[in-house]
């Protein structure tokens, strides 16, 4: 009895906690439903729906509702449609695809720093993978028509169990967005919803397959309570009970065509937080959940040691859930810190606090073109009827046949005789009707004002008929459309940065595992394994972008620059530097690589007019080398001569003045005393002096010697610079 009432006990338990996860899976779909519908309903987002289906139609050549087309029908105009907005987007996309910008990360670390080349090359790679760039060109394409551009930045592990790179364009009117957010690109949006419409049922199930225990049931897979179809929709779509009749619901597991509408939510709620010194990195700052708090608050309490201190706070945590009849699935985003669906923004409308594109502009000036088109072809088609008044029985066969006839100025018309005045046989033209010129104008005032209002001119679309205006004016006036366009390429570039984010994330926590990512350098490409580098928690990167373009065509507006500069500077740049200022030109990339080939292959050849230069070059290098060692030697040689003349001549000079003293002492007379008697010992004070003088000698033999042995330099003419003596070292 006591297992039995151990195992109740459990049960119990165990539907306690599964109804606590129900009730708080229930208050989250009913607070993430009401997110939805405040957001899908409010007036801005309901208005733009509505302009962006209709800027749409416009770009594909739409024009003309289908009220006017039935007026036009019972006036029996003819329908005229002329699209000139579909190339005007076609020109403004066309110079994104034109100007494609690159993403690069620079570590924010004290000193001097260079990009990361890894990061940067394996966010290439990314991109490459997915053809994020044909992505990304659809939706500036939708910004430019409607005022919002969306994609979605992913791994797929459903081909490739390591994740695929996934960048794809996302339909902006499957998309609904934070009603409050108002920045540009919505970066300051809490929350973002994704509207799947016609999603079969067979992937609703695989992607949301539920607890095995209790699996959902295919009417659980149908958001029924979204409620934005147009005319036509499927029958099940807001029918609740669509799955639960039993020819409506299969379980077989066979193939079924039925669809679902499925949203995927995104959104960001606030946390507690707790902020801490890193214990083994003083220098780092810990950021601790509550849970994580608690627990490091327990294990320091078991070592008995002081918690460190605490500085509570909150921080941002994204999350993600699917939501069909009920809560399907939820969990945290997949990329921390960032919703995986990045917009772009066009120009904002502040009132209604909606984005928008160049058509909404355009609506009304190609709207009235058209109207006055038809408007022209109908007069000029009924002109010949003249507003004729005649009686009937007049024409030759029935009213009805020469009414017909009447109206067209190709047939004749014939009368009954006598109908003409006097009964006598004539003829008359047919009275045509003038034509007013105000039809006219007011069609070429609609027609012009189509560049003047998108400011998108004549040059931008290639289609200036002057012969004579000047090749500076037509780049300058293609220009200033470029600066008109700059809101539409600045949100493009900051969509690059906050991707650029992302993508850093992606790489830096999953697509380091050592897979190969291709390098390309300056003269060829190789492949390095993406490894997760010691430390990189805890680096920071600024995402460099290139700058917005200012030229319908950023190459060439560089390449025009450099043709400038470089007849002057050109001889001194080395082979090197023209490589790298290949790139900039507006040559075709096959045509950049066959020419920096064939410079770097004759780089590596000897060319024989350049051999033949150097050899002559190295043959007057030796033979100057030769010329100036022989001056060497010859200069050598004679400071040699003069040092050893100077020598001679000096030792005779001592000597002759040695020898006169010696004389003078020999032959002088006899010393006498104070009474003119001759002093004694003559002979030994001769001695004495022979002795003086030889000690004299000896010591300045040594003195010239010394003298001799020292350093010495030369004396050289001021006006020849001709050698003419030798002297000590630092003498003057």
């Amino acid at each position: 009895m006591s297992e039995k009432f151990q195992d109740d006990a459990d049960s119990g338990v165990r539907e306690s906690a599964a109804a606590e996860v129900s009730t708080d899976a229930d208050a989250l779909f009913g607070k993430l439903k009401r997110w939805l519908k405040r957001d899908h309903d409010s007036h801005g987002q309901t208005h733009w729906r509505k302009e962006a289906r209709e800027d749409f139609a416009f770009e594909a050549g739409e024009q003309l509702t289908e009220d006017d087309k039935n007026i036009l029908k019972e006036m029996n105009r003819p329908i005229v449609v002329f699209n000139r907005i579909g190339v005007t987007v076609d020109s403004v996309a066309g110079q994104e695809v034109a100007n494609r910008q690159e993403v690069q990360f620079l570590p924010r670390q004290q000193g001097a720093v260079k990009v990361n080349e890894l990061l940067t090359s394996a966010a290439k790679w990314f991109r490459q993978q997915c053809d994020a760039e044909d992505e990304e060109s659809d939706a500036f394409r939708d910004t430019v028509v409607c005022g919002m551009g969306w994609t979605e930045t992913r791994l797929d592990y459903e081909d490739d169990p390591e994740g695929q790179p996934k960048v794809d364009r996302v339909d902006p009117l499957e998309m609904v967005w934070d009603s409050g957010a108002k920045k540009r690109n919505l970066v300051d949006a809490r929350r973002i919803f994704h509207i799947r419409r016609d999603v079969p049922i067979d992937e609703a199930r695989a992607l949301c397959p539920g607890d095995p225990d209790r699996p959902f049931e295919d009417a659980d897979y149908n958001a029924t309570w979204v409620d934005d179809r147009q005319d036509g929709a499927s029958p099940h779509e807001n029918d609740a009970n669509f799955y639960s009749r039993p020819e409506n619901n299969r379980i077989d597991g066979d193939d079924d065509d039925s669809t679902v509408t499925l949203v995927r939510a995104q959104w960001w709620e606030r946390e507690p937080a707790y902020l801490m010194v890193d214990p083994a990195n003083p220098g780092s700052i810990l950021t601790l959940s509550a849970d994580e708090y608690r627990e490091l608050q327990q294990k320091y309490k078991l070592a008995g040691a002081p918690m460190p201190k605490c500085v509570k706070s909150t921080r941002k945590v994204y999350r993600q859930a699917y939501l069909g009849n009920v809560l399907l699935e939820i969990g945290d985003a997949p990329v921390k810190g960032h919703f995986s669906f990045k917009c772009i923004t066009g120009k904002r409308d502040r009132n209604k606090n909606t984005f928008f594109g160049i058509v909404r502009a355009m609506k009304d000036p190609a709207r009235w073109s058209n109207k006055w088109m038809s408007q022209t072809m109908h007069i000029m088609n009924t002109s010949a009827k003249g507003g004729v008044a005649v009686e009937r029985g007049q024409f030759f066969d029935n009213d009805n046949d020469g009414e017909a006839s009447w109206a067209k100025n190709d047939q004749v018309t014939y009368l009954k005789p006598g109908a003409l005045s006097g009964g006598n046989p004539k003829f008359v033209q047919k009275p045509v009707s003038q034509f007013p010129q105000s039809s006219f104008e007011l069609m070429q005032f609609a027609v012009q004002s189509l560049p003047a209002v998108s400011g998108v001119n004549v040059e931008m679309l290639g289609m200036q008929g002057a012969a004579n205006q000047a090749a500076s004016l037509d780049r300058q006036r293609k220009q200033a459309v470029m600066l008109i366009l700059q809101p539409l390429f600045d949100g493009l570039r900051r969509y690059r940065k906050e991707q650029g984010r992302l993508l850093l994330f992606l790489i830096e926590n999953y697509l380091s595992d050592g897979r190969l990512i291709k390098i390309e350098g300056p003269d060829e490409a190789q492949f390095v394994p993406l490894i997760r580098q010691q430390g990189a928690e805890n680096n920071q990167y600024d995402v460099i972008v290139d700058e917005a373009p200012t030229s319908a065509n950023q190459k060439e507006l560089t390449w025009t620059l450099l043709q400038q500069i470089l007849p002057v500077i050109g001889k001194m740049l080395p082979p090197a530097t023209w490589l790298a200022l290949l790139k900039y030109s507006p040559l075709p990339t096959s045509a950049q690589k066959d020419i920096s080939d064939s410079i770097q292959q004759a780089q590596q050849q000897p060319d024989p007019e350049q051999a033949k230069r150097d050899a002559d070059l190295k043959m007057q290098q030796q033979k100057a080398a030769a010329d100036i060692e022989n001056h060497r030697k010859l200069t050598d040689a004679k400071i040699e001569s003069m040092t050893r003349e100077a020598e001679a001549k000096q030792q005779l000079e001592l000597q002759r003045a040695h020898h006169e003293a010696l004389t003078q002492a020999l032959t002088a007379p006899p010393a006498v005393g104070p009474d003119g008697a001759p002093m004694p010992n003559h002979g030994e004070q001769a001695a004495v002096l022979i002795m003086s003088v030889l000690g004299e000698m000896r010591r300045d033999m040594g003195m010239l010697a010394q003298a001799f042995n020292a350093p010495k330099q030369l004396i050289r003419d001021p006006r020849t610079g001709e050698i003419v003596g030798i002297a000590p070292m630092g003498a003057h």
